[in-house]
C-alpha cells in the first residue's frame, strides 16, 4: 500500500518540481548548439524578393532520457504526476488550468507491472498527428535503441494507425508488444522511461539524434528511381489553413511537371520512398511537410507561410535534414495568430510561380 499512498498524496513544495529533481537516473543524449538558418541564396532572390525567417536561429538544448519512479501518467493530457502533483515540464501545449486541476483519480488508475524490461512513454497527446509522431516519437524510439532499451514496453495508443505501426516496425519495435492506453485512464508506474523529445523540448533545436533516427529509416528503403522529383504537397480537403484556390495552384504546378501528392494517401514506406527522390518540396504548414525529414541533403524546401501564423517548425525539420529553405509569405486577411484559420484571400499564383522560377536555379542535380 505504500506505493499507492505515494501516488495519491500531495506533498507540499516551494515551487515547480523538474524532471531532473524526481528522476532516479538521467542520461544526457545530446547537447546541441544554436544554428543559424540556411536560406536559398541567403534569403534574397534576383528581383529583391526575400524569404521569411531572415536571421532565424535555432535554440540550444540539452536533451535527456529520464528514469522516473513512483509516478502516474494521465493519458488524456499525457502529463505525469509525482506525489499527487503534475510535473509541469511534461505538460506539452496544455491548458494551464487543466494541468493545475489534475489529480490522481483512483477510479481511473491502471497499475503497470514493473518488469525487468522498463515501460517507456514515446508519444504526446497528439499522437495521431503525423508531424508530432515524426518529431517526438521517432527520436524517442531511436534514443531508446541507442541506450540499450530496444525491448522497452512502449505505452501506445489503443488504436494505431497503419503508418504508426509501420514506423514502429521500421524503428525496430513491435507494436504488439506495447501496452495499449486509453483516454480517460491514468497509469501508475514504479519505473518508466521518458525522453525530452516527447514533450517537444527539441522542437526548435537542430538535433543530430533526430536526424539519425530519420536517416536510419530512410536508409532501409531501397531506391525506387532517380532523384528527379519536384513535389507539391496538397492540403486537399483539410480545413485548417485552407487556401481557397489551391486547386488552381496544383494545376499550374502539374503543368510544370510537378508530382502533386496528398501524403495521407500513401503508406509510411511509400512516403519515405517518394521524398527520398525529391529535388524540391513545396507546400504549407501541415503534417505532409514533415516528410522533409526523408529528403536528401540539398533538397530545397519552398514553404508557403500564412501571414497570420508564421511557425518555423517545418523550417526546423528541414534544417535537421540539411535542406536550404525558402519561405514565401502569403497574405491571408486574418488579423490574429491562429494555427487553424483558413485564408480569406486567394493565393497570388503568378507571384508564387515567379519566385519558383528563380528558386529552381538552386536545385541539386538529377
Amino acid at each position: 500500500m505504500g506505493f499507492f499512498r505515494k501516488l495519491f498524496r500531495r506533498t507540499p513544495t516551494t515551487g515547480p518540481v523538474s524532471l531532473k529533481d524526481v528522476a532516479s537516473s538521467v542520461t544526457v543524449l545530446e547537447t546541441v548548439p544554436a544554428v543559424p538558418v540556411s536560406l536559398v541564396n541567403g534569403g534574397v532572390l534576383g528581383a529583391g524578393e526575400t524569404s521569411v525567417f531572415q536571421g532565424w536561429v535555432s535554440e540550444p538544448a540539452t536533451l535527456c532520457l529520464y528514469e522516473l519512479r513512483d509516478v502516474v501518467l494521465d493519458r488524456s493530457l499525457m502529463v505525469f504526476l509525482k506525489d499527487g502533483k503534475p510535473l509541469l515540464e511534461t505538460a506539452y501545449v496544455q491548458d494551464p488550468a487543466a494541468v493545475a486541476a489534475l489529480t490522481v483519480r483512483p477510479e481511473d488508475l491502471v497499475t503497470i507491472p514493473d518488469h525487468a524490461t522498463p515501460a517507456a512513454v514515446c508519444c504526446d497527446h497528439w499522437n495521431s498527428n503525423y508531424y508530432h509522431w515524426l518529431s517526438h516519437t521517432l527520436p524517442t524510439l531511436h534514443a531508446l535503441r541507442i541506450t540499450g532499451h530496444q525491448d522497452a514496453r512502449l505505452m501506445l495508443p489503443a488504436s494505431m494507425r497503419p503508418w504508426q505501426a509501420d514506423t514502429l516496425a521500421l524503428s525496430g519495435f513491435d507494436a504488439q508488444k506495447g501496452i495499449p492506453t486509453e483516454h480517460g485512464k491514468q497509469y501508475a508506474f514504479r519505473r518508466v522511461l521518458y525522453a525530452d523529445y516527447v514533450r517537444g523540448a527539441a522542437d526548435f533545436s537542430v538535433s543530430p539524434l533526430s536526424r539519425a533516427a530519420y536517416e536510419s529509416l530512410a536508409a532501409a528503403q531501397p531506391p525506387t528511381g532517380p532523384r528527379d522529383l519536384r513535389i507539391f504537397i496538397e492540403r486537399g480537403p483539410a480545413s485548417n489553413r485552407r487556401i481557397p484556390n489551391e486547386a488552381e495552384l496544383t494545376a499550374a504546378l502539374q503543368a510544370r511537371g510537378f508530382l502533386c501528392v496528398r501524403a495521407e494517401n500513401h503508406s509510411a514506406t511509400e512516403q519515405i520512398q517518394i521524398f527520398k527522390r525529391a529535388r524540391l518540396i513545396m507546400g504549407q504548414l501541415g503534417s505532409g511537410m514533415a516528410n522533409c525529414v526523408w529528403c536528401q541533403p540539398g533538397t530545397v524546401m519552398f514553404e508557403l507561410v500564412a501571414e497570420h501564423h508564421q511557425n518555423p517548425c517545418n523550417l526546423l525539420m528541414g534544417m535537421q535534414a540539411g535542406l536550404p529553405y525558402w519561405g514565401k509569405l502569403m497574405p491571408t486577411g486574418q488579423q490574429d495568430d491562429d494555427h487553424i484559420a483558413q485564408s480569406e484571400k486567394p493565393l497570388d499564383i503568378a507571384s508564387v510561380l515567379h519566385e519558383l522560377d528563380q528558386i529552381e536555379q538552386y536545385l541539386p542535380p538529377v
